[in-house]
């Protein structure tokens, strides 16, 4: 889609609804000044996002010192958002309103078994949530562990596979497998990008962080300047392949030696802990099944002073610190939040990283760093997709498009479009 000017009327209720959410500006008045629009003008554009069931009186009132002027809000009742992530081991769907507040949150269960299965499986889970939907549905956003051409909503070429052998195919079309099923918008992105999103969404965010999120790797989702880095290849973020010891005998799933996901990914931590039992260390894991010896048990017994978990744990904080270190003088973000499995919500493990990333980075990009541990319940990546939506269905250009008609389901070209911005 071209360009819109900011002076088309349905470009000037896009910035309205952006300055009513945010909170920037909510009566005529302010959002007059905030807009640089006349009076005029701007009761047009309120109608319009009105009549569109986009924004409601509040019933507040709020004066600045002549007639109280009325307080303008989202209507958070207009339509619903839907979110669908792809995780390791699982599906999540989440139903949410227009305020991105969560209506359902369902989780099932679900090991790879190829992309179309996958879809299946999850178009499912999404059609059950809107069964007892009466309002229509706007958008949806898919979350993916692989990489995602964001532009085409296509899968890009993974660098690895999991540990568990999952890997998406090249070039497979998730947007319009969705876009299909479910007859409205759709976009897609990687996990470790929606997480970046999600936090960059939250109350007070900067506009320079970096979130990493750790599963079964150690992935990483860059936002600068209130926006996400994807790189020219989308594949920024790719922190777990990054070479933390080059002369280490450690084998990544890459075919390279001493990468992040080596010493800190949940695969590789694990293979650790089964190594110390086979060489007889005195260990609590020993008592435990082959099967028991997961991360989780593995953080559980460092917490707990085992010393083989121990040496785990801070083996792999001391690697991601050093990482962290290079890219936060490289990047100097004001945040860093580190989120996903037992070890990111490990203290031990949080207490050696910082300490290893203080002690390596330049001291002038860490002055004012801020870390932060994320969510257990990975809802940044949930925050981040209904985020990316939304922000997507309320731009100038799209706006502008579905506006004219009344709803984003009528217009062919938002289904089909070969962009998504």
């Amino acid at each position: 889609m071209p360009p819109i000017s900011p002076q088309e009327p349905w470009a000037q209720v896009s910035e309205v609804l952006r300055l009513i959410r945010s909170g920037e500006a909510q009566t005529r008045p302010e959002l007059a000044d905030a807009a640089g629009l006349g009076r005029n003008v701007i009761t047009l554009r309120i109608q319009a996002a009105e009549t569109l069931g986009l924004i409601q009186p509040s019933g507040e009132l709020r004066s600045r010192g002549g007639r109280a002027a009325e307080v303008w809000e989202v209507n958070p009742d207009a339509a619903r958002l839907l979110v669908g992530i792809i995780g390791a081991n699982q599906l999540r769907v989440v139903l949410a309103d227009l305020r991105l507040k969560p209506i359902a949150d369902h989780i099932v269960d679900w090991p790879y078994s190829g992309p179309e299965e996958t879809c299946e499986r999850m178009a499912q889970e999404m059609e059950a949530l809107l069964a007892d939907e009466p309002l229509p549905l706007w958008g949806v956003g898919i979350g993916m562990l692989a990489p995602v051409d964001f532009f085409t909503g296509r899968s890009a070429d993974p660098v690895t596979p999991t540990v568990a052998g999952q890997r998406w195919p090249r070039d497979f079309d998730v947007r319009r497998w969705f876009v299909r099923r479910l007859n409205t918008p759709v976009w897609v992105e990687s996990l470790s990008n929606l997480m970046a999103l999600g936090a960059a969404a939250e109350p007070g965010a900067p506009d320079d962080l970096i979130a990493i999120r750790m599963e079964l790797g150690v992935g990483s989702g860059i936002v600068s300047d209130g926006k996400v880095h994807r790189g020219a290849d989308w594949i920024a973020g790719e922190t777990n392949h990054i070479v933390v010891q080059p002369d280490s005998e450690r084998i990544c799933m890459c075919g390279r030696l001493g990468c992040l996901d080596a010493f800190a990914g949940a695969w590789a931590v694990e293979a650790d802990a089964h190594k110390a039992i086979a060489q007889g260390r005195p260990t609590v894991l020993a008592a435990k099944d082959q099967a028991e010896v997961d991360l989780d048990a593995i953080v559980d017994a460092a917490e707990s002073g085992d010393i083989p978990a121990a040496e785990i744990v801070l083996r792999a904080a001391d690697a991601l610190g050093r990482v962290l270190a290079a890219i936060v003088t490289w990047f100097n973000p004001r945040r860093v939040v580190i989120g996903g499995n037992a070890l990111a919500s490990s203290q031990l493990f949080h207490g050696a990283m910082s300490r290893t990333l203080y002690a390596v980075a330049l001291s002038a990009s860490v002055r004012q760093l801020e870390l932060r541990q994320g969510r257990s319940d990975h809802f940044e990546e949930v925050l981040g997709a209904l985020t990316m939506v939304r922000d997507a269905l309320f731009s100038q250009t799209f706006l502008s498009a579905w506006g004219p008609l009344g709803a984003p389901d009528r217009v062919d070209q938002l289904h089909t479009r070969e962009s998504q911005f």
